[in-house]
């Protein structure tokens, strides 16, 4: 568990990035490459990706390893809204900052070559980096970020409309399902125990849309505090998104492709079955279980069942 330290002070100092911040997309993104999770909402930007990744791509991607530890260099310490400030950033990282994090990275598992070059190496290896960094946005994410900037819009002002309506106790206790706020601490769901001690820094909050699962941060302390987390994706769920593997072999195909058709709008039971390709008795009944399992709610409106995804039901796509 992370367990982040707060002052008065600090609870003054938060801010929430307003715009999408390009190296942590970059980062996130090679996760989604490199990890399974999030099929319905990443599969098919993940298979194109991985068809068409250059040999800068491919090099990239092997500096972040799928779990565990990712050097703090791969991401600017300051807020970034372009990829060309984020790779300058990235080119001017001090030569002992460089060195001790692809040590770190060593000492939690093998370090491609070209990374024990950029660790014995000059400039030239870590402004190969840079020009891989370029490249693979440029091809990979630069389609995506008119959608991306605008769902990290749309989480910026839901944190900002938190904040004035609450303060921001409100917006720490709402901020995300891995995240608990028990003043003056916030606890993070985290692969290992980690303490953040804000002394008055404040802290700098990150959504980041090619983001999933557990929030993250830096693990040298004297970083400007950050706490990265991942937006709610489902508002975004394509009406015809595949399950993933995982929810078929947990609820059966066709149950599970009742809930992704739910989970993607408000539907009822007619258009649950058209939708989904199944008969509307079939789809009743794959209703009414998942509604007893407490994953779909079902409303009247005058002759019609209307169907809702729940917490639940949201938390078991995610988990996917």
């Amino acid at each position: 568990m992370l367990k982040v330290h707060f002052t008065e002070e600090d609870l003054r100092l938060v801010t929430v990035s307003a715009v999408a911040e390009p190296m942590w997309e970059v980062l996130a993104s090679l996760y989604r490459l490199r990890r399974p999770e999030g099929e319905p909402f990443f599969g098919r930007w993940r298979k194109a990706t991985l068809r068409a990744l250059d040999p800068g791509g491919v090099r990239l991607m092997s500096a972040v390893p799928p779990y565990g530890y990712c050097p703090d260099f791969l991401t600017p310490a300051r807020p970034m809204t372009t990829i060309e400030d984020a790779v300058d950033a990235l080119c001017a990282t001090p030569v002992p900052a460089l060195r001790d994090q692809i040590a770190e990275l060593a000492r939690n598992g093998t370090v491609p070559r070209w990374l024990r070059l950029l660790h014995d190496g000059g400039p030239e290896e870590l402004h190969a980096l840079g020009d891989a960094v370029t490249g693979y946005f440029r091809r990979h994410l630069a389609p995506e970020w008119p959608g991306v900037s605008d769902a990290i819009a749309k989480e910026a002002a839901r944190c900002h409309a938190l904040t004035e309506q609450g303060g921001t106790h409100l917006l720490l206790s709402a901020l995300h399902p891995d995240v608990s706020w028990r003043p003056p601490v916030l606890e993070v769901r985290f692969p290992w125990d980690q303490d953040l001690h804000l002394d008055g820094r404040g802290l700098r909050l990150v959504p980041v849309y090619f983001g999933h699962g557990t929030p993250t941060t830096y693990k040298d302390a004297s970083r400007p505090p950050v706490l990265v987390y991942s937006i709610d994706h489902l508002p975004m769920l394509d009406h015809d998104a595949e399950p993933p593997n995982s929810l078929e072999a947990l609820l059966g195909p066709t149950r599970a492709h009742v809930l992704m058709k739910v989970a993607s709008n408000t539907w009822n039971t007619s258009e649950v079955a058209t939708g989904t390709g199944i008969s509307a008795a079939s789809a009743s009944q794959h209703l009414a279980v998942l509604r007893e399992s407490g994953l779909i709610d079902t409303t009247r409106r005058g002759r019609a069942r209307l169907h809702t995804i729940t917490a639940l039901g949201r938390a078991i796509i995610r988990a996917g």
